[in-house]
This record gives C-alpha cells, structure tokens and sequence, in this order.
C-alpha cells in the first residue's frame, strides 16, 4: 500500500478582523478592571466609574457595546456599558434600537461627566447596519466651546482622546462616515505605512 500526501497551501490570511483587534482594553494592565466585584459600595462604583472612563476614548465602543448587548454578556462593563445599564436597555424589549439605547445610556453619562465633545457627537450621528456612522446634519462643520470641528475631527477626538494630526479621512471606503474606528489623521496613516513596509 502506497502513502498519498495530499499537499495543500499554508493557511497564510488568518482570521478576518474583528472589533476587538482594535479595542483599548487589549493594552489594559488587568483585565479584572472591567470586571467589578458588586455594583454598589465605594470601591466598585469607583472601579466601574474608571472601565467607562478608560471605554470612553476607545474607538470601538459602540461595536463593544452592540456585542454585549446582543450576546446578553451578563458581567463587567462592555462599551461603557455596565450590567445594570445593559440590563436597563434589554427590559425594553425586543423592540428596542439597541444603538439608539446604548447612545442614550452614554449620553446620560456623559452629561453627568460634563463632557460636550460627545454630546455633540451623539445628537448629530446615527449608526448604520453595517458598522458605518453618518453624520445626521448638513452642516459639515460643528462648533463646541468655542473650537470648530469637522464631523471627522470632532469623531476621531472623541474616538481617540486626542487632536487629530493634519487631515482625518475615512479607512473604511465611505468617505463619509465618521465611525472614530473607521478614521485615521496623519499620524496614524504614517505609522500604519511604515509598518506595513517593515
């Protein structure tokens, strides 16, 4: 009896991306800071006070939110989201515009953090199906506190809690869209090309 080799090409493409190759949490010290224990007492609102906070600049945060929502993730703080908020929003129904909810709950906390940058975001943007956000104003241009933004500018300070260096531009192909997971500025475009060609 003769041995067949069947010879077959390596699987070199990986598996394709996910939301979560780009969230923030990847590069967290500890992972248990998502993960309070209890939801009252000091110490863990403390704690899921500082996972909002740290979600807050991730630019995957809406895709975060939307999986824990959909998957029912029962624990930890997903998107910003926590479990009572999570909760909160699944009691609605099966009715209920999950993004549209997720936005509220992160608007109703942002306005306790005072924080006009995302306020701003949140009234003037509506998330797509496909993971894409538009801008849902004609103006092209927004002021807040006295500094004007564009759509892209305002979504990738918020997205990345920083300025944007140079042009921001969509990486998806909609020019248009202002997902802050979605945009580059200078910087970003640089570091990507140099290593691409490393």
């Amino acid at each position: 009896m003769t041995a067949v080799y069947i010879r077959r090409a390596p699987d070199t493409s990986g598996r394709p991306a996910h939301w979560s190759d780009h969230a923030l949490c990847r590069t967290a010290a500890d992972p248990e800071e998502f993960f309070p224990m209890g939801s009252g007492g000091v110490k863990a609102t403390q704690q899921i006070e500082d996972a909002r906070e740290f979600c807050f600049s991730c630019p995957v945060r809406m895709a975060c939110a939307l999986d824990a929502l959909t998957n029912r993730w029962d624990w930890g703080v997903w998107g910003g989201l926590d479990e009572t908020q999570r909760r909160r929003i699944i009691r609605r129904g099966p009715a209920t515009d999950l993004e549209k909810a997720a936005k509220a709950e992160w608007s109703a906390w942002a306005s306790r953090r005072s924080n006009p940058l995302f306020e701003a975001y949140a009234k003037r943007t509506e998330q797509e199906a496909d993971g894409h956000v538009r801008w849902t104003i004609k103006s092209t241009s927004i002021t807040v506190r006295g500094r004007v933004f564009t759509a892209a500018q305002l979504a990738f300070e918020i997205g990345y809690g920083r300025r944007p260096e140079g042009h921001v531009r969509a990486t998806c192909g909609r020019g248009h869209c202002v997902a802050p997971e979605h945009l580059a500025d200078n910087l970003i475009r640089w570091q990507r090309d140099h290593s691409a060609a490393a």
